[in-house]
């Protein structure tokens, strides 16, 4: 087998700048689109009782990952393509993946219409499809391709880099709107031209790893072929893939609290302009970035599991401040508090995109070594759906909440906004507690016992 050089590991991780950017575009400004943050927008009114129509579409999306995942997952595993298991199906998925995501905000009627929710529904359904048929072989393919722990967290520092970054580039839209309907654009346009262009980026990146990674020069694929059902069930069996699946999907929900509601929380409670919204971006994926290093040297030195303890500590601190926004801004003033929940939320994100990722790898690298199966697909697919479940049930329950808080002119307000923090935090809660039972000392020394082995 070649060795996997510094610039196949970038090449690789591009396909986690393609989630970023496109993932980030639905997770970010999907509700905002379509149930907007103030009311003189001049948004076309797509629904009506849009709060109530988006959480029965992101509900019946749930549905749809909730089959998709480890059915891609088992038939990935099992594929005997000459390109490889991973590979075949990336290259495939990446345009429609992209485009999907694109066409959800061109619903064909400029008004209110049952016609567009369909249009809405269908399309956030097969999103998820073709999302799923590259991000769970890529992220298996990711696991396999690196088998030292020590390195693994290097090749998810680079993943969260690229990550972190093409979110950047979804947070510029509140900027580039601005800029675009200052120059005359209607607003509407102002929002799907950064999203044309960002999918556009999002499809480029997507392919590169497709072409530039030989998968068979790299891995030699072990036999699989267990049904779906059975495979689910050996996974399951392990208590700590359990425990950090269902801590990651809690810990996922508060965090994608934070990229749903940031618009609102900025523009809404902080009552401050869009630009504000890409200001506290950038000091928070700026100072995340600096500290990636850091978070690297103590997970050698401290473990993976404190980091995540620390991080959620961290994000129940930040809600229980955005809940008590008016007692916060009369200290500090609105700015300040803007400025302080980027540079606050900034190491947990690095946490939070490095961490649980190389956690699920290590199990997956485990189950490998105890059975002699790779399942690799499956491990990656539960947590590729945990993700994806955490960001259906964030849409859902902010829709609810913020329309909870409608006043009657369409736009969401501070009731509703303030609402979604406090249960942010009460899930961060729960996930800081879920992690305190997770043990990774036998997995970690069976992976570094095998490796000296197989030197």
């Amino acid at each position: 087998m070649k060795k996997l050089t510094t610039g196949k590991i970038v090449a690789l991780c591009m396909g986690d700048f393609a989630r970023g950017i496109i993932n980030g575009i639905v997770t970010t400004y999907l509700l905002t689109f379509f149930i907007p943050t103030n009311a003189n927008t001049t948004l076309p009114r797509f629904f009506l009782n849009a709060a109530l129509i988006m959480a029965v579409i992101r509900g019946i999306g749930t549905v749809v990952d909730a089959i998709t995942d480890p059915w891609v997952a088992n038939l990935t595993d099992k594929c005997t393509h000459k390109l490889g298991r991973r590979i075949p199906f990336m290259r495939w998925s990446a345009v429609p993946y992209g485009l999907c995501c694109l066409l959800i905000f061109f619903p064909p009627i400029n008004g209110t219409s049952f016609i567009n929710a369909v249009w809405v529904g269908v399309l956030l359904i097969l999103y998820y499809l073709f999302s799923t048929l590259y991000n769970i072989p890529h992220s298996a393919l990711q696991a396999e391709i690196v088998a030292e722990p020590s390195k693994r967290v290097m090749l998810y520092t680079i993943n969260s880099l690229l990550y972190v970054i093409s979110n950047a580039l979804v947070f510029c839209t509140s900027m580039t709107k601005g800029f675009l309907m200052g120059a005359g654009i209607s607003e509407i346009w102002a929002l799907r031209i950064p999203f044309i262009l960002c999918c556009t980026a999002g499809i480029v990146a997507a392919l590169i790893p497709t072409f530039a990674i030989r998968e068979k020069d790299f891995i030699s694929p072990k036999t699989y072929s267990q049904p779906i059902g059975e495979a689910l069930k050996a996974i399951f069996q392990y208590k700590n893939f359990t425990i950090i699946t269902i801590g990651y999907l809690v810990m996922w929900v508060a965090f994608t609290f934070f990229n749903t509601a940031q618009v609102y929380y900025i523009t809404n409670l902080l009552a401050l302009p869009d630009l504000w919204v890409t200001i506290v971006t950038v000091i928070s994926i700026g100072v995340g970035v600096c500290t990636y290093p850091l978070v690297n040297i103590l997970a050698r030195k401290v473990g993976k599991k404190p980091l995540l303890l620390g991080a959620c500590i961290t994000y129940v601190l930040l809600y229980g401040a955005i809940y008590s926004y008016r007692f916060v801004i009369s200290l500090i003033g609105g700015p300040a508090f803007a400025i302080l929940i980027g540079f606050v939320i900034a190491m947990p994100i690095a946490i939070t995109n490095i961490i649980p990722a190389s956690m699920f790898a290590d199990l997956a690298q485990y189950d490998s070594i105890k059975t002699g199966e790779n399942r690799a697909g499956m491990f990656l697919a539960a947590r590729n759906f945990a993700n994806k479940l955490c960001q259906s049930i964030v849409v859902v329950v902010c829709a609810l909440l913020l329309g909870k808080g409608v006043d009657g002119t369409g736009s969401a307000t501070s009731e509703g906004v303030q609402a979604t923090a406090l249960v942010a935090m009460i899930f961060v809660g729960c996930a800081l507690f879920i992690y305190f039972f997770y043990n990774d000392k036998e997995i970690a020394r069976t992976i570094r016992e095998h490796n000296a082995q197989t030197k």
